[in-house]
């Protein structure tokens, strides 16, 4: 029992580690569409830190396909999340990510959800329901298209703040979701029956359309946010898809459904609750020097008129006037 468990840790540290390398990738690509799906594969595959994620992520797969038959799905799906630990630590340690304390809080709360989800223990089918998947698979590939069109749209304006990734995640999550459904029920059949190659292409389909748009999200939003929601996203969506596909009531589907119903509660309050935004920061901009301080304003100088004629000289002092000197009378 040591040993598998071991091996499925070990292969979600593999995935997490491919995605940083995929945040690595995001910083020197030019900006990937998915509207424009030829160029987006012709970009990545000639980026070495791109193709390096891809190497580990299928090393992980490889190391699943041994562990994932001997170990129960929720010995399973409790090894996988465990994996969000070392998450944490590349995010902080090798991205150099900042996590605040209610973003913790509440992905805290959401792993503990996942775990509650886990812990219902679902069943396992005696055959692939190939009807039931196909209608479970149907809308799980419409609906993280319409999420990614309509949910995180990139914001405009000078003071607008980044988004955290909270629709990537869940679009992205409900993808690997199916793909990890496909590939368990595959891997309880030891990979064969009817409709292995038809899994097979389902899984290849919504692991590559998943995949690429967490690349796009780690493009516009921080890692640790939306990996870790859409790893909780995924592992509660195996484990609600291996209840769905069984086509019998959830109450009879899972063995504690008690555990099913407060673990997705929490999930969904969690995801509601969860910054949407990055905290916002101030603008280069605006951050102007502080003013020097106000110097003592010189005395006005007197007004002078524009046009004003020259000064003139001051006036000199008028002559003195001669008087004749006042005698006796003439005669005598």
């Amino acid at each position: 029992m040591f040993v598998p468990i071991s091996l499925a840790f070990l292969s979600g540290c593999l995935y997490y580690l491919g995605f940083v390398f995929f945040k690595e990738a995001a910083a020197v690509l030019p900006p990937l569409r998915g509207t424009q799906p030829g160029h987006f594969l012709a970009t990545v595959v000639r980026n070495g830190r791109w193709l390096a994620g891809v190497t580990l992520m299928g090393g992980g797969v490889v190391i699943q396909v041994v562990a994932a038959p001997r170990l129960s799905l929720p010995v399973l799906v409790t090894a996988l999340l465990a994996g969000l630990v070392p998450l944490v630590a590349l995010s902080v340690l090798v991205t150099g990510e900042r996590i605040g304390g209610a973003e913790a809080a509440w992905l805290t709360a959401m792993a503990a959800g996942g775990l509650l989800v886990s812990w219902s223990d679902p069943p396992t089918p005696a055959e692939i329901p190939g009807a039931s998947l196909a209608l479970l698979a149907l809308p799980s590939l419409g609906l993280p298209i319409l999420l990614f069109t309509i949910g995180d749209v990139k914001p405009d304006g000078r003071h607008a703040r980044p988004l955290t990734g909270i629709a990537y995640g869940i679009g992205a999550g409900i993808l690997v979701g199916l793909a990890e459904l496909a590939f368990n029920l595959q891997a309880r059949a030891d990979f064969h029956g009817p409709l292995t190659i038809p899994l097979l292409l389902l899984f290849l389909t919504a692991v590559t359309i998943g995949v690429a748009q967490l690349q796009m999200a780690l493009q516009r939003c921080r890692l640790l946010t939306v990996v870790f929601v859409a790893t909780v996203v995924a592992k509660a969506y195996l484990v609600i898809g291996y209840g769905l596909v069984t086509a019998r009531l959830p109450g009879e589907s899972f063995g504690a459904f008690w555990l099913l119903v407060p673990g997705v509660v929490l999930i969904g309050v969690s995801l509601v609750l969860i910054p949407r935004h990055e905290p916002a920061a101030e603008d280069p901009a605006d951050a102007l020097p502080p003013l020097p301080p106000a110097r003592p304003l010189a005395p006005p100088a007197a007004p002078v008129a524009p046009f004003a004629a020259p000064p003139m000289p001051p006036a000199a002092p008028p002559a003195p006037v001669r008087r004749r000197p006042q005698g006796p009378p003439h005669g005598r």
